[in-house]
């Protein structure tokens, strides 16, 4: 593996662990379903990169290793439809067309998957000779793709509401963290593509790629931790950025 991809996977991988652990607690106490789903999706993200990641320090045995990448795509894939469903749960509750997005990336997903095994892609990783890996990762696409909608939407709404002093403004900021973390795991998909692609035909990762892969794995989870656990000092921050209402002209009696 590529090691900008790797480390960039290990560092998401970490973070996942923690938020998604923190997440567990707050969900314990609330009892509230978005803090389920979100931290069941992260704890299950967080568990796909290690299954993932694991095989490399152990010794070269390619049946085990191929076991443990099918293991880490099934994490991940779970992790991805509990995070349609928290995506569904806080912006679409009620809209049918959600409901339908959430199954059909399910049914995708599970296709992808049990098709790549009849094929011989146990891992996943062969976009020309396996018809079956499109359907799966465009399944794994389209919930990203939806977090970036439905935070920007959101944000713009914020925005205006913010300047009338009926939204807090870290409220504002986090939709704008939520749909940017969004875009760039979107742009990630995209740059995996190509990557996958060349992996197929030369069995060599581009080095570019992997340095593009690995920065765009960190930066959205870091701006995730920020969106549900900002620091003190960005609290302040954002607080002090914040675009104060503009008193009317005094009127006299």
């Amino acid at each position: 593996m590529e090691e900008n991809a790797y480390l960039g996977e290990v560092i998401a991988g970490l973070v996942f662990f923690i938020a998604g652990a923190r997440l567990l607690r707050l969900a314990v106490q609330s009892g509230r379903a978005p803090e389920r789903l979100l931290s069941a999706s992260f704890l299950l993200w967080s568990l796909g990169y290690a299954l993932y990641d694991l095989p490399y320090a152990l010794a070269d045995d390619e049946a085990l290793r191929m076991r443990f990448f099918l293991a880490s795509r099934l994490a991940i894939d779970a992790g991805t439809v509990a995070f349609a469903l928290f995506t569904r749960c806080v912006f679409r509750s009620r809209e049918r067309w959600a409901t339908w997005l959430v199954a059909g990336t399910a049914l995708c997903l599970i296709a992808g998957v049990a098709g790549s095994l009849w094929v011989g892609d146990w891992e996943g990783v062969r976009p020309i000779s396996n018809p079956w890996y499109w359907p799966e990762r465009l399944a794994g696409t389209a919930p990203l793709v939806w977090m970036a909608i439905e935070g920007l939407v959101h944000y713009a709404k914020a925005r205006s509401r913010r300047r009338l002093g009926l939204c807090d403004p870290l409220v504002c900021n986090r939709f704008l963290l939520w749909g940017v973390s969004g875009a760039l795991w979107v742009l990630l998909e995209l740059a995996i593509f190509p990557q996958e692609i060349e992996y197929e035909i030369t069995r060599e990762f581009s080095t570019t790629l992997g340095l593009l892969s690995g920065s765009l794995e960190v930066v959205p989870v870091v701006l995730i931790w920020i969106t549900f656990f900002p620091p003190a000092f960005y609290r302040s921050w954002i607080a002090g950025s914040a675009v104060p209402i503009e008193e009317g002209p005094a009127h006299g009696g």
